[in-house]
C-alpha cells in the first residue's frame, strides 16, 4: 500500500523575511528576490516584502515594476522608508518632481532622515536646481556625518556649479569614509581635469581601475587624459589592453577610433568604427564618428581634399537617411555632438549645401528628443528691455570671447537690453569673472542639453545668439531648438550652421564678399566694419630673443603662426617661391598641439615644396612649440612681416600682431573666412599689402623681406591707423537696431 506524500510545511513568513533581508544586505539581490517572491505568493499584501521586492526590481533596472510594487505597499501604509523607496523609483523613471514630493513627505514624517534629505537633493539636482540641492545634502551630512554618498553627491552638485575646489574637498571626504568608492575616484579625476591638473586626474582614474579593471568610464577617462598629456602611445596601448580582455567591446573600438581621428590616422579610425558597428549594428556614436572621420585634420595633397569631400558627402547623406529611418541605437543627441564637421570649413570651399544636409539631420535628431518649447516670450512691450542670451562654451580667455562676445556683452545699452550669459564649458579664468560681471545674469554649470534647455527657457529670452557653433558639444543641440523668437549665430567658427532654427548670421560687412548671402542658410546680417567692439591687446612683456626662437639675426622673419590645418597643401609652394625670391628669410610656424604625426606630415609637405624650388626647408622653416599667450605675442614681435594664411585668413592673430605694427601681407579669397586680414587693413586704410593673386602675394612678401625701409614705412602707417579698429561703436549701434527691429518689426 503506497505511503501518503508528506504535507508541505507552511511558509514561515517572519523567518523567510529575515533571511531575505540578510541576503539583501549582503548584496545577494537575486537570492533575496526569490524569498520576497515566495512571501508575496502567499501574502500578496505583505508590505515589507512588497517594498523590498521593489528595491530588487529597481536594482535590476526595472523601475516601472519597482514603482508598482512600492506603490502597492504605500497604498496600505505611508512610512518614511516606503516614501523614500517610492521616490527612488520615481527618480529612476526621471519623474523628479514627483520624487521630490515623496522625499518631502518622508522628511515630514521623520525630520532627521539622512537618506531622504540626500535623495531629495538628488531630485533637485536632476531638475537642474543644484544650488538649492546643496542645503539638503548638507542636512543629510549634519544628521549622518559618515554618509559617504551624501559627501559624494554634494561634490557632484558643487562640480555642476563650477565650484571645483569645494567639490574636490567633498570627494576627498567621501573617499576617506569609503576608500574604494569607484565613482568618487572617477569624479575626483574629472574635477582635477577641469582644474587643469591632468596628471593628478590620471592618478584618480588609475586608482578606480585598480579597484575595478572593468570600470568603463574610468578606463575611457584614463585613455583620454593620456592623450591630453600627449602620451599617445600609452593611450593606444591602454585601448589595446582593454580589447585583449574583451575583443567584443564595441565601445573600446569606438573610443580608440576617436583618438585616432585626433592623431590624423583617419583610415585606422574608420576601421575601428567599422568593427564597433559590426559588433553593435546601429551604434549611433560610432556611426556619427565614422562620417566625420572622412574629414582629416591635415591633408597630404590637394587631391586628397577632393576625395575626402566626396566621401564625406556620401557618408553624410547615408547617415541622414539612417537618422530618418530610425535605425540608430543609443543617445542620438550625445552621439551627434561628440563629433562634428569642424574641419569641413578648412577645405577652402563654400559649404552651404553640405551644411544644409547636416543641419537637416541634426534637426531631426533634436526634434525626436525635445518637444516644441511653447509659448515663447512675446515681443517686448514698449520700454521693456530686450532679453538677449549669449550661449557659448568660451566665456574665458579664448578667441571667441575676445571676438565678438566680450565687446557685444560689454557695450549693449542696458536701458534697452538685458544680457544673459550661458557658459556651457568647464573652463574658468579671470575672463570668466569679467563675463560674469558684465552679464545681468550669468550661468556656469555642468548641465546636459535638457538641463540647459530648461535653464534658458526659464529666462524667456527674446533673442539667443550662438557665436561659436561647431566648437563645443552642447551649443548645437540647443541651437537646433526654437528657444527664443529670434535666434542668431555668428563667426566664432565662420561657417553656416545649416539649421532651420537659426534665423540670422551676424557677420562683418568688410569681410563678406559681394555674393556672400548665397553662402549661408541663415539670413546674412552685415554689421558695419569688422562687426566687433575690440580693445587693444594688453599683455605683460615677456623677454624673447630671435636666437631663442631659432631666427637668424640678419634674416627677414615671416610670422606664420596659424593652426597648421589652415595651411592647405596646394599653397605649400608659396613659401618656397617667396624664399627663392627673397633669399635670406625664415617662416615661423607653431606646432600642432595634438599628435606628432600632424607636424611630421606638414614638414614632409614643406620638404617636397622646397625641394621643387631647389631649396632646403631647414634653411627657411622654424617650428615653435605651443606657447603661453604672452610669449606668443612676444614671438610675433620678433618677426618682420605677418604673412597671412591663404583661404583661411588670420583674424585674432592679425589683431594680436598690431602692438608690434607688423606689415600684413594677405590674399582675400571667395569666402568670409579668407578675408579677415584684408578687412582689418581696409578699416585702417593701409591696403598696399592686399594682394590680387598668388603671384602678387609672393612678390609683395619677397619685396618686404628685402626692403627694410618699406617695412618701416608700413609699420609707421599701421601704428598711426590702428586706433580706427578699436572701440568701434558703429557695429554696436547697428547690432542694437537690428535686434530691436527683428523683434518688434520682423517683417520690415
Amino acid at each position: 500500500m503506497p505511503q501518503p506524500l508528506p504535507k508541505s510545511q507552511p511558509l514561515n513568513v517572519p523567518q523567510t523575511l529575515a533571511q531575505a533581508l540578510a541576503l539583501h544586505q549582503q548584496g545577494r539581490l537575486a537570492e533575496a528576490g526569490k524569498l520576497y517572491a515566495a512571501i508575496l505568493a502567499v501574502r500578496p499584501d505583505h508590505i515589507d516584502a512588497l517594498q523590498m521586492m521593489g528595491l530588487v526590481r529597481l536594482a535590476a533596472g526595472q523601475p516601472a515594476e519597482a514603482l508598482r510594487l512600492i506603490g502597492t505597499a504605500m497604498a496600505a501604509r505611508k512610512t518614511p522608508q516606503i516614501l523614500l523607496n517610492h521616490g527612488l523609483a520615481l527618480n529612476a523613471l526621471k519623474r523628479h518632481a514627483e520624487a521630490l514630493d515623496s522625499f518631502d513627505q518622508a522628511i515630514k514624517l521623520k525630520s532627521k532622515y539622512a537618506e531622504a534629505h540626500n535623495n531629495r537633493a538628488a531630485a533637485l539636482a536632476a531638475l537642474g536646481r543644484d544650488e538649492v540641492a546643496l542645503d539638503s545634502y548638507r542636512k543629510a551630512i549634519a544628521i549622518k556625518p559618515d554618509y559617504a554618498e551624501a559627501h559624494y553627491n554634494l561634490g557632484n552638485s558643487l562640480r555642476a556649479l563650477g565650484r571645483h575646489d569645494e567639490a574636490l574637498a567633498c570627494f576627498d571626504r567621501a573617499l576617506k569614509l569609503r576608500p574604494k568608492y569607484l565613482r568618487a575616484h572617477n569624479n575626483r579625476g574629472a574635477v582635477l581635469e577641469a582644474l587643469g591638473r591632468e596628471t593628478e586626474a590620471l592618478a584618480c582614474y588609475e586608482q578606480a581601475l585598480a579597484i575595478d579593471p572593468s570600470y568603463v568610464e574610468a578606463r575611457d577617462n584614463r585613455s583620454r587624459v593620456l592623450g591630453l598629456l600627449h602620451r599617445f602611445d600609452e593611450a593606444l596601448d591602454s585601448f589595446g589592453q582593454s580589447l585583449a580582455r574583451d575583443a567584443n567591446a564595441a565601445e573600446v573600438y569606438y573610443n580608440r577610433g576617436c583618438m585616432l581621428i585626433d592623431l590624423n590616422r583617419n583610415e585606422e579610425a574608420r576601421a575601428d568604427f567599422a568593427r564597433a558597428l559590426a559588433l553593435r549594428p546601429g551604434y549611433a556614436e560610432a556611426r556619427f564618428a565614422a562620417c566625420f572621420a572622412e574629414l582629416p585634420i591635415l591633408y597630404a595633397d590637394e587631391a586628397e581634399i577632393g576625395r575626402c569631400r566626396t566621401a564625406y558627402e556620401d557618408s553624410l547623406r547615408r547617415l541622414r537617411d539612417d537618422v530618418a529611418a530610425g535605425v540608430l541605437t543609443g543617445d542620438l543627441i550625445k552621439s551627434s555632438v561628440a563629433r562634428q564637421p569642424f574641419f569641413l570649413a578648412y577645405q577652402g570651399n563654400v559649404d552651404r549645401d553640405l551644411q544644409a544636409i547636416y543641419g537637416d539631420m541634426i534637426g531631426r535628431v533634436v526634434t525626436q528628443r525635445f518637444p516644441d518649447a511653447a509659448p515663447l516670450a512675446p515681443p517686448p512691450m514698449p520700454g521693456e528691455p530686450v532679453r538677449v542670451g549669449i550661449v557659448s562654451a568660451h566665456f574665458y580667455l579664448h578667441s571667441n570671447w575676445k571676438i565678438p562676445i566680450k565687446g557685444w556683452v560689454e557695450q549693449l545699452d542696458r536701458s534697452r537690453f538685458k544680457v544673459f550669459g550661458y557658459h556651457l564649458g568647464t573652463r574658468r579664468d579671470t575672463e570668466t569673472a569679467v563675463a560674469e560681471s558684465l552679464c545681468d545674469r550669468f550661468v556656469h554649470r555642468t548641465l546636459d542639453a535638457e538641463g540647459w534647455r530648461r535653464e534658458i527657457l526659464a529666462d524667456a529670452p527674446h533673442v539667443l545668439i550662438y557665436p561659436g557653433l561647431l566648437m563645443d558639444t552642447l551649443a548645437l543641440p540647443l541651437a537646433a531648438q526654437r528657444l527664443a523668437p529670434v535666434q542668431c549665430t555668428s563667426w566664432g567658427h565662420p561657417e553656416t550652421s545649416g539649421l532651420a532654427t537659426l534665423d540670422h548670421y551676424l557677420s562683418s560687412d568688410l569681410m563678406e564678399p559681394p555674393d556672400a548671402a548665397s553662402h549661408y542658410t541663415e539670413n546674412l546680417v552685415r554689421l558695419p566694419n569688422l562687426s566687433i567692439y575690440y580693445e587693444p591687446v594688453a599683455t605683460a612683456p615677456v623677454p624673447v630673443t630671435r636666437a631663442e626662437l631659432g631666427l637668424r639675426g640678419d634674416a627677414a622673419a615671416f610670422w606664420c603662426g596659424q593652426s597648421l590645418f589652415k595651411y592647405l597643401p596646394q599653397h605649400d609652394r608659396v613659401f618656397a617661391r617667396i624664399a627663392k625670391a627673397a633669399g635670406n628669410c625664415q617662416f615661423v610656424f607653431v606646432r600642432h598641439s595634438g599628435g606628432p604625426g600632424i607636424n611630421t606630415l606638414f614638414e614632409t609637405r614643406l620638404e617636397k615644396a622646397f625641394a621643387a624650388e631647389g631649396l632646403n626647408p631647414a634653411d627657411h622653416c622654424v617650428f615653435l612649440p605651443r606657447m603661453s599667450q604672452s610669449k606668443f605675442g612676444a614671438a610675433i614681435g620678433q618677426c618682420d612681416v605677418f604673412l597671412d594664411s591663404i583661404d583661411w585668413s588670420g583674424c585674432n592673430s592679425a589683431l594680436e600682431s598690431l602692438p608690434h605694427n607688423l606689415p600684413i601681407v594677405t590674399l582675400p579669397g571667395a569666402t568670409m573666412r579668407s578675408r579677415h586680414s584684408a578687412a582689418i587693413l581696409q578699416m585702417m586704410g593701409v591696403t598696399d599689402t592686399i594682394a590680387a593673386d598668388i603671384d602678387g602675394f609672393i612678390a609683395m612678401a619677397a619685396r618686404l623681406a628685402n626692403d627694410r625701409d618699406a617695412r618701416r614705412a608700413l609699420s609707421e602707417r599701421i601704428a598711426a591707423a590702428k586706433p580706427r579698429l578699436y572701440r568701434d561703436r558703429a557695429c554696436i549701434v547697428a547690432l542694437q537696431d537690428f535686434l530691436d527691429r527683428a523683434l518688434r518689426h520682423p517683417d520690415c
